[in-house]
């Protein structure tokens, strides 16, 4: 081998190095972004909300700023639910298991919009999921139906 073919070689070794580091990082952040219900995640501050539908009821998971689920037992939340008739209605959410929320009073096929209230250490963070499309023929395993809109107060 000459000196010209030494040098390529070189050049394109540490080249494949570069780019399999490359991917590497990337598959690592790719999975570190998996939700942790599989469900649709929106940040409010420095909290997430993941929403999921699962067997035709809307569940509700409070996340800390590492996307690990947080319990339930100091949060409250609310629910204002706009139906396809754009009337709403007002619902307290329930707590259940240790981390989770459900509104008991509507079928997840009922609704278009629900705004949930989380009143978590004295704040209120809020967020709006809007269904995309009808859920006709929904599976348990579908279910990134949202759109994104979030907000915070703070009650002084």
């Amino acid at each position: 081998m000459n000196k010209n073919e030494k040098r390529n070689n070189q050049v394109l070794i540490t080249i494949l190095i570069a780019i399999m580091s490359i991917m590497n990082l990337l598959a690592q952040n790719k999975n570190n972004s998996i939700d942790p219900h599989n469900g649709v995640i929106k940040k409010v501050k420095n909290y997430y909300v993941e929403s999921i539908i699962k067997d035709g009821k809307v569940y509700f998971f409070i996340l800390d700023d590492k996307k690990a689920p947080m319990s339930n037992t100091e949060i409250t939340g609310t629910a204002i639910i706009i139906f396809t008739d754009s009337k709403s209605k007002k619902v307290e959410l329930t707590s259940i298991e240790r981390n989770a929320f459900i509104i008991n009073d509507i079928s997840a096929h009922t609704y278009t919009d629900i705004k949930v209230t989380f009143k978590i250490k004295g704040k209120s963070i809020s967020t709006i999921f809007s269904k995309e499309r009808k859920l006709k023929h929904f599976t348990t395993d579908n279910t990134k139906y949202y759109h994104e809109q979030s907000t915070e107060h703070s009650y002084k």
